[in-house]
């Protein structure tokens, strides 16, 4: 995936990923059928680099996430959804910009 343009996702219910849409991220609500850590699988396997989860969400499936935290892609970022302030979004984000360049920014 490093020479070639990323996809972005976006996993979340529709009041989250109808922004996204919007602009042009493609979009999926958390599956019924299959779990959301096989999606986020899937989504990586289908060469999305990016992938956005709403916070509650991201909440229920972190263990799972927690096997990208290493790799380069994709790029797991947790984003506020209607049931939270953000706060765990913000703690996730500058978590890993600390990681990636070894200094807090936020």
């Amino acid at each position: 995936m490093t020479a070639k343009k990323l996809k972005a996702a976006v996993i979340g219910p529709k009041s989250v990923a109808a922004l996204y849409g919007a602009a042009g991220v493609a979009v999926f609500e958390p599956p019924a059928d299959i779990s959301t850590p096989k999606l986020i699988s899937k989504l990586y396997n289908d060469g999305y680099g990016i992938i956005f989860i709403a916070e509650k969400v991201y909440k229920d499936c972190e263990e799972a996430v927690k096997k990208y935290l290493t790799d380069p892609y994709p790029i797991i970022i947790p984003v506020p959804d209607e049931y939270s302030d953000g706060s765990y979004s913000k703690e996730r984000i500058a978590a890993n910009i600390k990681k990636a360049i070894g200094s807090d920014l936020i």
